[in-house]
């Protein structure tokens, strides 16, 4: 026996979601799916029920709520702030489309689709500066700080858009930031994974606790596993590890201890902490332990990669995907940490998201009474001719009318004991009548279904043509890149990518918005089918 939450579908998706987000008192819900869709929640009578929704231009990477305000990231426009209600308050164009969105006390931190930062205002607008920051790949809000780590390893902490605080690149080929968090002093917590050119010596695997106002380095431990995840707890410190271990890191003078918590058994991809709570994402489950230490248990139809959770526990969110486009798109789930556990078999754990269809009785009078419901949906020709129209038992009766009819007629039999029926006219009532009974399908309809059972076409990728620009005064010059024009006869193109010179992937659109410097740029539109199926083309921008 497992013990579990009871978990129920909070919303269906009708598409992959993109994005995940929860007010801190659970009053309010958003989420992002497919190309662009966003749907707002409201707390309605205890339950979360979808109110209002909006489109956004592109796939959503990332949605905010503060306050009253949505705030959306999308990789092909960049920032719009929203209402509760859906309506735009304010747009920002980003260069490159949109990657990653950060909080921060008074601004928003935005990466582009180059890794390029921006800092915008709540009240949408940009703040200047002084410096460029490129090829970031992760950012946190610490405490008044923004952290930004970079490619080469390289992290800063700005303050009020000015670097304050470099942490030093650390071994001769390199490293990696495979984490970026902070405990419950403030302090920046980094986990990293150092390179080398000798076998077995390249998995330099660390933590560092850094003091980033006092610009000091409390402390740097060797790992077994690589650091995923790191946030505050009552005692100190939450660590998510690539084993899929949980452990909490605890400062006993001294000395640091790793205290084990959990054993997911493979990466943990979110980890939350609520109310001496343990929350953990990794595979198709949620791990949890409570404030007693009883250890829990929750499966998902795909694996939750988004797990939010209000201040007090009290609603919990989650969603994924299981990675196949040939199963439904996988429910969003809601449970609270304040509930008690049950007990159930392992085997029980898929039941909250497996549907059965409940098949409901009508009664006599439901089944055979006029509806009128949908006639505002057509015009009064098609009504007229709905009502003049036979159905299928007086089609019958008039079936039964014409062979009654050339047989009544036909009273007197011939010398040969047959009757004489006019063959003609009884064939064209037959017509009649079985024209009334059915709707024989369109050649359109045919034609679609032979197109549905022949070969697989490979879809054509078509970047557009090649372009020269003209360069701002500072030098650069913003492109956009369009390859919404791609052909493919059956309508199965699943994935785009749009590559740069240097083989870096900069979207994940059919169209891009990027800023590029003066000269000459290639970029490479791919394209891929739900069956593997893809191709690609290119083209040349000259920045004069």
């Amino acid at each position: 026996m497992l013990s579990t939450h009871s978990v129920h579908i909070a919303f269906q998706p009708e598409a992959k979601v993109s994005a995940l987000a929860l007010s801190m008192d659970g009053a309010i819900a958003v989420w992002a799916e497919g190309d662009g869709n966003l749907f707002i929640a409201q707390d309605s009578q205890g339950m979360l029920t979808s109110s209002s929704s909006w489109k956004a231009p592109a796939l959503i990477r990332k949605a905010i709520l503060r306050g009253n305000q949505i705030f959306v990231l999308d990789d092909e426009l960049g920032l719009t702030c929203l209402d509760l209600e859906g309506n735009v308050l304010w747009q920002i164009e980003i260069g490159a489309g949109g990657f990653a969105l950060q909080s921060l006390p008074s601004q928003l931190a935005v990466l582009d689709g180059l890794g390029r930062l921006h800092l915008v205002g709540y009240d949408g607008k940009t703040v200047q500066l002084d410096e460029e920051y490129n090829d970031i790949l992760r950012c946190i809000s610490v405490g008044e700080y923004l952290v930004l780590a970079h490619e080469n390893g390289l992290v800063q902490a700005l303050q009020n858009g000015k670097t304050v605080w470099s942490r030093p690149i650390r071994g001769d080929m390199g490293e990696s930031i495979t984490c970026l968090g902070f405990d419950s002093s403030q302090n920046l917590v980094i986990g990293r994974e150092g390179y080398a050119l000798v076998a077995g010596d390249e998995e330099v695997l660390e933590i560092e606790i850094w003091d980033v106002k006092q610009q000091v380095l409390v402390r740097r431990e060797d790992l077994k596993s690589r650091l995923l995840q790191a946030i505050p707890s009552e005692k100190g410190l939450l660590c998510g590890f690539d084993n899929g271990d949980v452990s909490e890191y605890l400062s006993k003078q001294s000395t640091y201890t790793f205290e084990p918590l959990l054993s997911c058994g493979y990466p943990v991809q979110n980890l939350i902490f609520r109310n001496g709570c343990i929350a953990a994402a990794s595979w198709f489950y949620i791990f949890g332990k409570d404030s007693d230490g009883r250890e829990w248990k929750i499966e998902h139809q795909g694996m939750p990669h988004y797990l939010e959770a209000s201040r007090d526990g009290s609603v919990c969110l989650f969603a994924g995907e299981d990675q196949n486009d040939w199963t439904e798109i996988e429910p969003i789930g809601i449970f609270s940490f304040n509930e008690e556990l049950v007990e159930i078999d392992a085997s029980e754990l898929t039941l909250w998201f497996e549907k059965t269809e409940e098949i409901v009785e009508l009664s006599a009078e439901e089944l055979y009474r006029v509806d009128d419901e949908m006639n505002s949906f057509f015009s009064q020709e098609e009504l007229d001719s709905m009502q003049n129209s036979q159905p299928a038992d007086v089609a019958i009766d008039a079936l039964h009318s014409a062979l009654e009819g050339e047989l009544g007629e036909s009273q007197q039999a011939t010398e040969d004991g047959t009757l004489d029926i006019d063959t003609d006219e009884l064939l064209a009532q037959l017509d009649d009548a079985i024209t009334n009974m059915a709707l024989l399908p369109s050649e359109d309809l045919i034609e679609e279904l032979n197109t549905q059972v022949g070969e697989i076409i490979v879809p054509r990728a078509i970047s557009g043509d090649d372009q020269n620009l003209k360069a701002d005064a500072d030098g650069s010059a913003i492109v956009t890149l369009d390859g919404s024009n791609s052909f493919d006869p059956q309508g199965r193109i699943q994935t785009w990518s749009w590559i740069e010179s240097s083989g870096k992937e900069i979207a994940s659109s059919a169209k891009v918005r990027v800023k590029v410097p003066r000269g000459s740029h290639s970029f490479e539109l791919r394209i891929c089918d739900r069956d593997g199926q893809w191709s690609s083309d290119s083209l040349h921008i000259l920045v004069e």
